[in-house]
């Protein structure tokens, strides 16, 4: 039995369902619904008037002969802040302790020691810097194969898989507490039969993804 939301016609997944209450909660309208009217509601694919509509700024959508690419932007007014605060910390630390021995041409092994803490946490600031400058998240349905990853300045990591084993799209929260703080971050997860789910967008604009999963589940109902 398929449930979906009474709202925006998304299907709702099982970990979701509070069969005991009598409810059933959607993450993307972050409501909840009686089980019954979750069961009557019509699907997204048969309600052309919950059709994801023009791209938001931010989504970039392509089409193709055999596919499409959904790009969803990472670029934050973060930017502002970290690239000097990078440029401070990865240029202030490692050139004190590496360029300066460059300089001198000399190797000084405790002080390279000191300084891996700092070089990796160097690498990570400037991989997350640069995703608020220009990354983005992108889903891409090429040759028969869906592919999630991430792209930074031509670079890009992800993986794929085969988008007949595609089977349903829903978007997760996850909080976290840090310095005396919760913080919420929303992810596309990708339900994948037989393997585990692809993901994107962790970090990204939460309207931003809710747009990409409202077009990745018409077009997984629709079989392209």
């Amino acid at each position: 039995m398929e449930l979906h939301c009474p709202d925006c016609g998304l299907p709702i997944p099982a970990v979701e369902v509070a069969p005991a209450a009598g409810l059933a909660v959607c993450r993307f309208c972050e409501r909840t619904y009686s089980l019954a009217a979750c069961q009557e509601a019509a699907p997204i694919e048969d309600r052309p008037e919950l059709a994801p509509g023009p791209p938001p700024k931010g989504v970039t959508v392509t089409e193709g002969m055999d596919g499409f690419r959904v790009a969803v932007s990472t670029r934050s007014c973060l930017a502002f802040f970290l690239v000097p605060f990078t440029l401070f910390w990865a240029g202030g630390s490692l050139g004190g302790i590496y360029g300066t021995q460059i300089a001198k041409g000399e190797f000084n092994l405790l002080l390279s020691l000191f300084g891996i803490p700092f070089l990796i946490g160097s690498v990570f600031l400037i991989g997350f810097t640069l995703l608020t400058v220009a990354g983005s998240h992108v889903v891409e349905l090429k040759g028969g194969r869906l592919e999630s990853y991430v792209s930074v300045l031509g670079f890009r990591r992800g993986r794929s898989v085969n988008w007949a084993d595609v089977e349903s799209v829903r978007l997760t929260e996850t909080s976290r507490r840090s310095r005396g703080r919760y913080v919420v971050t929303h992810e596309v997860e990708i339900a994948v039969r037989g393997e585990k789910p692809l993901a994107l967008g962790s970090g990204a604009d939460r309207d931003l993804l809710q747009w990409a999963v409202r077009f990745l589940a018409a077009r997984i109902r629709r079989g392209r």
